[in-house]
């Protein structure tokens, strides 16, 4: 199991490697366009399209599962800082098990809608050209999936951890001396 979790753990390092090349592309393609259209009148075509459907698509979705391995998801202890050890690790499960649940339901209906949307080939035009957007439905149904099963894994892993190393793993919570 702990073979397991590193890999994926180093699967969502590279990821949110690869979000963060996507993020300076963005900023460079962005500035050039602008700077292309002011100065030269001359914008880069399909920026707008590349931008939305490819550069957004992977900024916010392949980082998830980075989020969800090193448990940096907000975390609202507001209600629950007062509560005893088990009951919060109680609670910790409890909301893994959802994100893992929502987070494959996610993946599943993005499956569902990428299978449909790659048998059509599916684009989006681009004034002058059609660019094809199926594949980064995919990078949806992949992030998501993966953050699944590390939200499960973490179940089962925070079962099997005592409450008082739950508690030491949280990054919050700290506020009140």
């Amino acid at each position: 199991m702990f073979v397991l979790q590193r890999f994926l753990h180093r699967l969502s390092v590279v990821l949110m490697v690869v979000a963060a090349l996507a993020i300076l592309l963005m900023t460079f393609h962005i500035t050039a366009d602008v700077l292309l259209k002011v100065f030269f009148n001359m914008p880069i075509i399909g920026t707008l399209e590349i931008v939305t459907y490819f550069y957004m698509v992977a900024c916010i979705f392949l980082p998830l599962a980075h989020l969800q391995a090193t448990g940096t998801p907000i975390l609202v202890e507001l209600f629950t800082q007062k509560l005893e050890p088990g009951a919060i690790a109680r609670l910790d499960r409890l909301g893994a098990l959802l994100t893992a649940f929502y987070l494959g339901m996610f993946a599943w209906w993005g499956g569902v809608m990428a299978i449909g949307k790659t048998r059509i080939g599916e684009t989006i035009d681009a004034t002058y050209f059609e660019l094809p957007i199926w594949p980064m439905r995919w990078v949806l149904v992949g992030s998501c999936a993966l953050a699944a099963v590390i939200a499960l894994l973490q179940v089962f892993r925070r079962s099997s951890d005592g409450a008082g190393a739950i508690l030491e793993n949280r990054r919050l919570g700290d506020l009140e001396s």
